[in-house]
């Protein structure tokens, strides 16, 4: 009987093309685990982003209502229980004046403010005849935010709040749109109906 085996030529060329396959298939892991880690803090960001727009749509939502608020001094767009102005540093503030509710009692009316502090945007409530600038109960919602930037919808057209409309008399705004832009310069906007 003539047995054959492999040549030693045979065994290195096997071994070297079982190498090759092992460095491209590690090479792939290493790419699918960092993939990974990217789509996972992506998600993060993501969900912070959807939570933030659902309270702030909650408290636009529950705001109170004109009729219970003391009449402007001057017309507005906006409705009494929103208002948006310039802080300190120049950066807007968007403040809804909501009911929130009060186990066994009536609801209380607060304020609500959302702008820019250091961390990111932030969220907080206060009494509605606090005057306080910043609030010890301030959460940051979404970190890392670098700009808020507010338009309304009054009289067909997108206004700064606070500026001229062009529109006589001033219209009742129909909507409020809310842009944030993170410190990679990314860009959320959404639209809430008044």
């Amino acid at each position: 009987m003539n047995h054959r085996g492999f040549t030693l030529v045979e065994m290195l060329v096997a071994i070297g093309l079982m190498a090759l396959m092992a460095v491209i298939c590690w090479r792939g892991l290493v790419y699918v685990a960092d993939q990974r880690q990217t789509v996972t803090r992506e998600a993060g960001e993501i969900a912070e982003l959807v939570r933030t727009f659902a309270q702030l749509e909650r408290d636009l939502a529950e705001r109170v209502p004109n009729a219970a608020l003391p009449a402007a001094a001057s017309p507005t767009d906006l409705p009494l229980a929103v208002s948006v102005y310039p802080s300190a540093g120049g950066a807007m503030v968007l403040e809804v004046s909501r009911f929130v509710p009060q186990p066994g009692g009536a609801p209380q009316a607060v304020r609500v403010l959302y702008r820019l502090n250091g961390s990111g945007l932030a969220r907080s409530t206060r009494a509605l005849g606090d005057q306080r600038a910043a609030a010890a109960d301030e959460v940051v919602l979404l970190p890392g935010a670098r700009t808020l930037h507010v338009r309304v919808h009054a009289g067909g057209f997108w206004v700064e709040p606070g500026h001229e409309t062009g529109v006589q008399p001033s219209a009742p705004a129909t909507a409020i749109e809310v842009a944030v832009e993170d410190r990679d310069g990314s860009r959320y906007t959404k639209v809430f109906a008044l």
